[in-house]
């Protein structure tokens, strides 16, 4: 069955695991920028790093097999407030990019100071340019995370910025029901700190009423588990959903969120 990853980091995964994910039906991506950089970096990173996406990893995808897009915006850690400032300059030219369909990885995940701020940023430039969000979120054993993903829907309805061009990403089975009240996408990360495919799975089963609202992706999966949106389809399909309300799913969501060109 043919899907699209709409939270893939391309750049930290080997060419072999791409073109498998590309046999097993992925025909499209969306590659985010990192929510956080190991070490400190400069604004030269983060430009490069974007430069890299639209440029080496559109391409590296096309000989693969499938389409990539991206995703861009500034880490939360790894830089300091002049490096930060420097890159936010840069950022609205960079969103002009036809393959750039989004902003993230912005948000939070410890609600600290220097992460409000930017995230403030980041909406402010989000609501100039009319783009979606990919919104990390603490992940689903986080002890913090019910209180931040609350902060964060607090912080995003003052900055006025529309909730339904959200997608709340890294949901936890706890927090899944307030995250589909705020009327944003819920991101179902299939990841192993996060979601495993079969709960994944019966989120969508049990929830039929939201599955127009339901994204699913694998992030940052590690090992051989970057398959797990395929996964989650398989699990779908052997709990008995039809094959065009699993395909509604793993394609037409994100494809139409993302307003993606692709048939």
């Amino acid at each position: 069955m043919r899907f699209i990853d709409p939270h893939l980091h391309t750049d930290m995964i080997n060419d072999i695991i791409l073109e498998n994910l590309s046999m097993a039906g992925m025909e499209a991506a969306i590659v985010p920028s990192p929510h956080m950089l190991k070490g400190c970096g400069t604004s030269d990173t983060i430009l490069r790093l974007w430069d890299r996406f639209l440029d080496f990893e559109v391409n590296s995808g096309k000989a693969m097999g499938y389409e990539l897009f991206a995703s861009l915006s500034i880490p939360f850690y790894g830089l300091d407030r002049k490096n930060i400032d420097a890159c936010l300059k840069q950022l609205p030219e960079y969103l002009k990019h036809e393959r750039v369909v989004a902003m993230g990885e912005i948000g939070l995940d410890c609600a600290i100071p220097e992460e409000r701020e930017l995230f403030r940023d980041h909406l402010q430039i989000a609501k100039e340019h009319n783009i979606p969000l990919i919104v990390h979120t603490p992940i689903r054993l986080a002890p913090q995370a019910p209180e931040v993903i609350k902060n964060i829907v607090e912080i995003i309805k003052e900055e006025k910025f529309p909730i339904e061009k959200v997608v709340l990403d890294h949901t936890g089975e706890n927090t899944f029901d307030y995250r589909a009240e705020t009327g944003a996408m819920v991101g179902l990360s299939v990841c192993h700190d996060k979601m495993p495919p079969e709960a994944a799975a019966d989120c969508v089963i049990n929830n039929a009423d939201k599955r127009d609202k339901l994204i699913i992706n694998c992030e940052l999966a590690g090992g051989d588990m970057y398959f797990t949106v395929p996964r989650v389809a398989l699990a779908l399909r052997m709990k008995g959903m039809a094959h065009d309300d699993i395909e509604r799913v793993v394609w037409d969501n994100p494809k139409n969120f993302f307003d993606l060109p692709v048939d």
